[in-house]
This record gives structure tokens, sequence and C-alpha cells, in this order.
């Protein structure tokens, strides 16, 4: 037990760490890393992508109300917009939990797998910063189709197990918000798409007919959650403090090729 808890201390210390010097959630990397971890440590087989999944969330869930505070304090949340977000992002994120159930472990393999090489992608190819670069308003976001939005980010992101700032910021952006709100806002966001995503996966894990390893709560495994969040919360500010440092340039470069490769090792695992 004591060599689990220092691996997901480790885990949530290098995802603290990557978080804070890229400005990401945390999801892209606690994701594949736990499906290695469960793996290893004997889980069943057919139920491990569900739980590194609902495992991921529910950890985002206590990094995602201290990264909302700092933007908020930043002013660089845009609250209007977020509680109409927000309200389809709640259902999309427990719907998106349901959906995730009925897939197979080669369904999931393959989204996750995706999703990594595609945000590796952004990585390199900088298309966020880019876009906003641009200065152009896209589409509106008026308050009334916000919950749309909402919906099909939180289900989209529910279902690979992040706080959906790779949908959320972009789509600020191109409603013709800056970068910095972009940001903020999907910090803020990132809240209610992670409790509900938890929340659905614990929920809908109960009814699970193979039997759960001790110390999980549907498709929760809680020893992993505790360990991860105290470990990320502390080294957080150190990798944004290191992000200041070396090239940003260089540091995207170099994660989106690290994402790439792991997206691959996922589906060829």
């Amino acid at each position: 037990m004591i060599i689990e808890i220092v691996i997901y201390l480790s885990l949530g210390a290098f995802t603290g760490l990557l978080a804070g010097m890229f400005g990401i959630g945390g999801g892209s990397i606690l994701v594949p890393s736990l499906i290695f971890i469960f793996y290893g440590m004997g889980f069943e087989s057919s139920i491990i992508f569900l739980m590194a999944i609902g495992t991921s969330l529910a950890s985002i869930s206590f990094s995602a109300i201290s990264s909302a505070l700092s933007h908020h304090k930043k002013r660089s949340v845009e609250w209007p917009l977020v509680i109409p977000l927000s309200m389809g992002m709640v259902l999309g994120a427990f719907l998106g939990a349901r959906y995730a159930a009925t897939l197979t472990n080669e369904n999931l393999k393959w989204i996750i797998t995706i999703f990594l090489i595609l945000i590796g992608i952004e990585m390199i190819s900088n298309f966020t910063k880019s876009l906003a670069n641009k200065d152009q308003k896209l589409i509106t976001l008026s308050k009334s189709i916000m919950p749309i939005h909402g919906s099909w980010i939180g289900f989209l992101s529910s279902i690979i197990g992040i706080g959906g700032g790779s949908f959320t910021t972009p789509l600020m952006i191109a409603g013709g918000y800056n970068i910095r709100s972009g940001i903020g806002t999907a910090a803020a966001c990132g809240v209610p798409i992670a409790v509900a995503g938890a929340f659905g996966y614990m929920y809908f894990g109960k009814s699970s007919e193979v039997a759960l390893p001790p110390g999980a709560f549907g498709y929760v495994f809680w020893p992993a959650v505790i360990s991860i969040s105290l470990a990320s919360i502390l080294t957080a500010r150190l990798g944004a403090n290191i992000s200041h440092s070396i090239s940003e340039k260089n540091l995207k470069i170099s994660f989106g090729i690290f994402l790439i490769l792991i997206g691959i090792l996922v589906i060829a695992n």
C-alpha cells in the first residue's frame, strides 16, 4: 500500500508540475498514466479505462477549484458565460459518464489515443494561440446558445477524463475573447465538468457487474484521488515558475511530442 501511495504522489507531483508549466488541467497526463498503473496493480482489465477516467475527473475536481479561484482574482473569468455554459456542462458530463460505461475498452482506447494525438499536434502547432493572434470573431456566443455548447463540451470531456479546457478555450477565442479570458473561463468551467463527470462515474460504476478494487466507489479509486490531488497542488506553482524561465515554444513542442508518444503507447498496449 505504501508503494502505491508513493506512486500516486509521484504522479500527482509530475502532473501538477506539467500542468503549471503548460497551463493544462492534467487529465491528458492522468488518464494514460492511471491506465498503465492500474494494469500493473492487477485491476480487472474490463474496468481499467473507466477507473482511470473517473479517477482523473475526481482528481481534477480539487485542482480545478483552486485554479478557478486564482483566475477569478486576476479578473480573467467571464462569469456571465460560465453560468449558462455550466448548465449544459453538468448534464453533458453526467451523460458522458453514462455513455462511457457502455463502451468497450477498445472503444475507449481509440478515443483517448486520438485525443492525445490531436492535443499533441495542437501543442506543436500552437493553433489556439494562433487563433487568438488573428483577433477575429468567428462565432457569436449568446447566453441562449451557451448551454448547448456546454453540453457537448461536458459530454466529450467526461468520456476522455479531462476538465474541458481543450474545448472551452478555443470556443471562447473563436467568440472574440482574448486568450487570457479564454483560459480563465475554461478553468472555471472545469469545476462543473469534473464534479458532474466524477459523480457520474461513481453513480454508474456502483452497478458494475465486475468486482471493484478496495478503496473504489464506483469507477473512482479514492486512494489515488487523494494522493494525486495533494501532490499536484504543491507542485503546480513550481511548474508555473519554471515556465517563465525557459522557452515556451520549445516546452510546448516537447510536450506535444510526449503526448503523441503516450497516445501511441496506449493504443499499442
